[in-house]
């Protein structure tokens, strides 16, 4: 079903999916902010080094020119759209129940009990992964995008005219939190990119269901003509 899923256009909408170079240069800069703030975290046990403050202006410059392209084709996209918005949903609202049709109709071809068992499943991981989630990460996934925010707020103010001697001044508590907060976002990107496929095949799971008891129209069509012939052939 999903290798189903993932074949299907994705319709009028196609222009908001990321790239795959531009989704491995947003990965890279991630990598590249990470990179950056690792200093403030080594000055904190090591002592300062001036390869430490090449490592941190890396990073920052790094990070920019990786999220350059995205950036910029964001805006464009999100300009573009927003300008024929309404049109734009018509069209893939019309696309997305076209192929959801199609995606139900495939799935009515199995068994009941098997599209049961597939849909009960991926319920109990959705809610299994869901409390792992509140465990490990709280409920830091609602912020968005907003930790890496902050943790490159904090590697461009402390870069600004770093030094040696500034970069011994950086907090612990800040050293620590900047990288925890960008990788524990990306830890949260990834798990709910994971609960939305799961959410995905239980709707569909289920709509296959409801329908499945559901005769379609060109059955019972077939159904009354047979019978007209079978009344009509009677003396």
């Amino acid at each position: 079903m999903d290798a189903r899923i993932e074949a299907m256009p994705d319709g009028p909408a196609s222009i908001l999916k990321t790239p795959r170079i531009l989704y491995w240069l947003n990965i890279l800069g991630s990598v590249a902010i990470v990179f950056g703030l690792l200093p403030f975290l080594l000055v904190q046990f090591l002592t300062p080094q001036w390869w430490m403050v090449q490592m941190a202006q890396v990073g920052v410059w790094s990070a920019g020119l990786l999220y350059a392209p995205g950036i910029l084709r964001g805006l464009v996209v999100m300009a573009r759209e927003f300008w024929h918005w309404r049109i734009k949903l018509v069209a893939q609202s019309d696309h997305d129940l076209a192929q959801f049709r199609g995606l139900r109709t495939w799935l009515q071809a199995f068994p009941r009990t098997e599209l049961e068992e597939h849909r009960n499943f991926a319920r109990f991981a959705h809610e299994r992964l869901g409390s792992k989630l509140v465990l490990l990460m709280g409920g830091i996934e609602r912020a968005g995008i907003l930790p890496v925010l902050v943790a490159g707020f904090f590697l461009l103010r402390e870069v600004d005219g770093l030094g040696i001697e500034s970069l011994a001044d950086v907090p612990l508590w800040q050293g620590v939190l900047a990288p925890f907060l960008v990788i524990t976002w990306w830890m949260g990107v990834m798990a709910v990119r994971m609960r939305l496929t799961h959410e995905l095949y239980v709707m569909v799971l289920t709509d296959a269901l409801e329908h499945d008891t559901e005769e379609p129209a060109s059955t019972l069509i077939a159904e009354r003509r047979e019978c007209q012939v079978i009344e009509s052939s009677d003396p």
